[in-house]
């Protein structure tokens, strides 16, 4: 368990969710926050952990209130945060960008990445949209990675193919390769699923703000 100093008027912590209660409730928000075509099935992550290259942890307030979900992928010294959701009545309180510097502070000395969808380009963009549809999810895009900036997260300079969806890679006071990148991967998904994740392009220098 990893305590949150004070700041404002609540204290937050990482849990490493392991009583039923707490994966009940990981996994309610994991079904719920994330499109089908984004998720693993739960049953592997949870025979990851016991392999040792998943942990999931529960973000609880201070008397235990479950609050969001963080499940990471680890190899070696490379930390990927995987999956990071915030219950809806917790949205816009302040609680994600406390658990972001919860984690970061938890995983001090490793690389520590995640991957966003891609905000590179014409077609990610909600100005060049095709419709309001495909406007309002550019507009998603950009917001979560304006979050992970303010964070203190940084975009490498490649986009990777991830079954098919071209995401960034970004990264906490640290840079990483498509190779330490796909080494996760490797070690922590079936490799047929590793082999399918492919460099899409190397920019000439990283996306920074808007």
């Amino acid at each position: 368990m990893l305590p949150i100093t004070r700041k404002g008027d609540f204290i937050l912590r990482l849990t490493d969710a392991n009583t039923q209660e707490q994966l009940i409730k990981v996994r309610y928000l994991y079904e719920e926050a994330f499109p089908k075509s984004e998720k693993k099935p739960f049953e592997m992550i949870l025979k990851g952990r016991k392999k040792g290259t998943y942990e999931i942890m529960a973000i609880e307030n201070e008397e235990g209130g479950f609050q969001g979900l963080a499940i990471i992928m680890r190899y070696g010294d490379l930390v990927l945060l995987d999956y990071f959701a915030i219950h809806p009545m917790y949205r816009g309180t302040g609680v994600g960008s406390k658990a972001l510097k919860a984690l970061q502070k938890r995983y001090e000395g490793k690389k520590f990445l995640l991957e966003i969808e891609s905000t590179i380009g014409a077609e990610a963009t909600p100005e060049a949209a095709a419709g309001p549809g495909e406007a309002e999810e550019a507009a998603i895009r950009r917001r979560r990675k304006e979050f992970y900036l303010r964070g203190g997260m940084q975009p490498m300079d490649f986009l990777v193919n991830l079954f098919g969806v071209e995401m960034e890679i970004m990264t906490y006071d640290c840079s990483v390769t498509f190779e330490e990148y796909h080494s996760i991967l490797e070690h922590s998904i079936p490799i047929a699923m590793a082999e399918k994740v492919k460099l899409a392009r190397n920019l000439i220098s990283p996306p920074q703000h808007f």
